[in-house]
């Protein structure tokens, strides 16, 4: 199972980079919103705002680039890959090669915010790992609601469906972001990142035992 998960990563990372525009629309959204905020403010943003900007760059950039996941699966492809792989197989393989791009993406978000605005976070480490967290969950919903919406051919969902589902852990993320900007006792950062990782390993769950039936239907 992991070996034909490994493949399909690897065949994810393939298509990828055969479709360079896509990427490439995705870096130029990132940097543009970046550059137009940096005029409306004129590069002079508190923490808290800094924050809220970074993941709201962050959300959107993640509905763009995940929201296509199954699209590439469509048709002809997607009887084959039946044939070949288990849909536990297909789901594992999208949300590792998911989390890794909404991971990277969003260090590129991060990288693109210090160059245009002063970022002072006392706990840089602590609000990287808030970073990664926050993908994976991310990447968990996202790909699943792709999967929905790539079988339904009804786009509409994602929005509708996605939001109200990623608020709460968005709001927890946000939070800890926050947090990592103060110093506060150990014991409120376990329980926000154990609050974090729960919500992930919760959507994991959730995405494991429905893809089965959308994959079949």
């Amino acid at each position: 199972m992991l070996s034909n998960i490994l493949k399909l990563v690897k065949k994810e990372v393939q298509l990828e980079w055969r479709q360079k525009t896509a990427l490439g629309t995705i870096f130029i959204y990132v940097l543009g919103t970046s550059f137009l905020i940096y005029l409306i403010f004129q590069g002079n943003i508190t923490i808290p705002t800094w924050i809220a900007l970074f993941w709201i760059i962050a959300l959107f950039t993640t509905v763009n680039a995940v929201s296509k996941s199954f699209i590439k699966d469509a048709n002809e492809q997607f009887y084959y890959l039946r044939t070949i792989a288990t849909p536990l197989e297909i789901i594992f393989s999208k949300i590792i090669y998911n989390a890794l791009l909404i991971t990277v993406l969003a260090f590129v978000i991060y990288g693109v915010m210090i160059l245009f605005f002063n970022e002072n976070i006392a706990d840089k480490g602590l609000f990287l790992l808030t970073i990664v967290l926050g993908s994976i969950g991310f990447s968990n919903l996202f790909t699943l609601l792709s999967a929905i919406t790539a079988r339904t051919q009804n786009f509409v969902l994602l929005a509708i469906l996605g939001f109200p589902i990623i608020l709460p852990l968005l709001l927890l993320i946000v939070k800890m972001s926050e947090l990592s900007n103060f110093a506060i006792q150990q014991k409120d950062i376990y329980m926000n990142l154990g609050a974090i990782g729960l919500l992930d390993v919760i959507t994991l769950i959730l995405s494991v035992v429905l893809f089965p039936y959308i994959w079949r239907d």
